[in-house]
């Protein structure tokens, strides 16, 4: 037996899985469910309708409800009468014999069709002859007319039921200090992650919400770069986050909730350097972030403008190439020259002719210039603060090495930007 809801609003998913793991969601608006084996919890199918009706109204639903023998007649009677309909095995064809045809969910063209034979009901169309149905319509007709006829049967495409992973505590007696506060944390991250692993997920965030004693809420979010489902590394990275981050004041309750994600397994390459593994990696990074500042700690990332040497600190995350990639690449692309940027850039006497340079003399630096490319002119941001102007020359100088200077246009002074390797 199965059991259809179809409602404008409300969680009707929720209200299916209150009764049965075995719920579609046909539509937004609908869904079905296998009522087989509640009879012995709850006894007739009518009295299954009307718990469904209270638990329903309990939750503030209010929504068709049709029990039949199979999915396709309860979704369609649900769809189409109001109220609450059961159905007995053997009589879903008596049910449906005064919906009209445009009840079916078909082409609009098949059911003009019908509408042109003098076919309105349900009925009438059941009482047409197969053989003649099949030879006119095809496939597609004979499904409408066992449709019609409450014949179908078909197995559910069953939905899974939202899994969270989430468990609030109130605390026996107000707590100050971290220490104590980490017993209780470890306590329910063992919990959570045991859910985890059964569910074969693992978690690629962290939102703890403490309640204080003055009533406000501390709330504390962590993004992995890789999922992770390790109770003491989920420990360590909330501990390190706490002690950056604590609270104001004496804390009563806390929750806490982990986003599940697909694990990732780290595969390591025979002919590559070990890597590190992400989860000890974000604990050295976090570590790190509390000494010199969370801005401070990450990936580098190039920023969207010509400005020279702009970056930004973004979260760090592994690189999504495989080994295998990476060799192919440095077979395949060949010798390159490598440029070393000196921070800071040391200033630079240059001397000219005909503007251009001829003698660089700095720090660590100073030869005749022996070839000289440039001049390269940048200039932008002229609207902020970090607005930049120069001219950028490539000099081979005496000494053997291969730099890159540049003259600054607002001062008319000259820097070493670095060498190439």
């Amino acid at each position: 037996m199965f059991a259809c809801l179809h409602a404008a609003r409300g969680e009707l998913a929720t209200l299916a899985f209150s009764f049965s793991p075995v719920v579609e969601q046909t539509l937004a608006d609908t869904v079905v469910f296998s009522i087989d084996g509640l009879e012995r919890l709850i006894g007739t199918p009518h009295q299954i309708a009307s718990e469904i009706c209270r638990c329903g109204a309990a939750r503030g639903i209010s929504a068709n409800l049709a029990i039949a023998s199979n999915p396709d007649t309860a979704m369609l009677v649900a769809r189409n009468r109001h109220g609450v309909t059961v159905m007995a095995p053997g009589r879903e064809a008596d049910t449906l014999a005064g919906l009209p045809i445009s009840a079916l969910e078909a082409d609009p063209a098949v059911i003009e069709t019908f509408k042109s034979w003098g076919i309105r009901t349900l009925a009438e169309l059941a009482a047409l002859p197969e053989m003649g149905l099949a030879a006119r319509m095809g496939p597609e007709g004979v499904r409408l007319q066992r449709l019609a006829s409450g014949r179908t049967h078909r197995a559910l495409r069953v939905m899974s039921s939202p899994v969270t992973f989430v468990k609030r505590m109130e605390l026996e007696c107000p707590v100050s200090l971290l220490e104590p506060l980490l017993f209780v944390l470890s306590s329910i991250l063992h919990e959570l992650t045991e859910q985890m692993r059964r569910q074969s997920v693992a978690a690629n965030r962290i939102e703890l919400a403490l309640e204080l004693g003055d009533k406000s809420e501390h709330t504390r979010v962590l993004e992995f770069a890789s999922p992770c489902r390790d109770p003491l590394t989920l420990l360590k990275l909330l501990q390190l986050d706490l002690e950056a981050h604590p609270p104001a004041t004496e804390i009563v309750a806390l929750r806490l909730e982990l986003r599940p994600a697909p694990p990732q397994m780290l595969q390591h390459d025979l002919f590559l350097p070990a890597t590190p593994e992400p989860q000890k990696l974000q604990i050295v990074a976090s570590r790190l972030a509390g000494l010199v500042g969370e801005g401070n700690v990450g990936s580098p990332s190039l920023l969207n403008t010509h400005r020279p040497d702009a970056f930004t600190i973004r979260p760090f995350h592994p690189a999504a190439a495989s080994p295998q990639t990476a060799l192919q690449t440095a077979n395949t692309v060949g010798l390159r020259l490598a440029f070393r940027i000196f921070r800071p850039a040391p200033k630079a006497d240059v001397r000219l002719k005909r503007e251009q340079p001829v003698e660089v003399k700095a720090a660590g630096v100073n030869g005749v210039v022996n070839r000289a490319s440039g001049p390269w002119h940048s200039s932008g941001d002229w609207w902020s603060e970090a607005h930049w102007s120069r001219e950028e020359w490539d000099v081979a100088l005496s000494d053997g090495g291969l730099y890159r200077i540049y003259c600054r246009l607002d001062s008319r002074r000259w820097f070493v930007e670095g060498f190439y390797d």
